[in-house]
């Protein structure tokens, strides 16, 4: 599994773990595998599930603060935030893609997953952390 698809498994279980924030990032990781209906998660996947499931509450924290004013993240369509919570992981904390790659991954995965709207909302969102 490449890097694009290994990311592409992570957001769909990043959206899980956001659809049941109780469960733990192994739970996570078995129901993505039984759902998608894949071997084995690759080690790009598992870190980022368990990393972002780990930094949830910061990453959606950082989210929120690039938000128009009056805008709450439970407005943001699910998918949205589970594409904007990898992209942002991997643009703070990751070694395995530089930023602007990080953004244009999440713009891929915006035109495979979310509404069309959702495009130029993601890339205004992470070009706030991208120097």
């Amino acid at each position: 599994m490449n890097q694009h698809e290994s990311r592409k498994v992570a957001m769909q279980a990043v959206y899980l773990a956001n659809q049941e924030p109780t469960y733990s990032a192994a739970e996570v990781e078995a129901k993505t595998v039984q759902t998608l209906d894949l071997k084995e998660l690759s080690a790009y996947s598992k870190t980022l599930i368990e990393s972002i499931i780990a930094k949830r509450s910061e990453l959606e924290d950082e989210i929120s603060s690039h938000l128009k004013k009056g805008w709450k993240l439970s407005r943001i369509n699910q998918t949205t935030i589970a594409i904007l919570e990898v992209a942002l992981y991997e643009i703070k904390y990751s070694d395995e893609i530089e930023p602007k790659a990080a953004v244009s991954e999440a713009l891929n995965l915006c035109d495979e997953f979310a509404d069309p709207k959702a495009k130029p909302f993601v890339n205004g969102i992470l070009a706030n952390f991208v120097k």
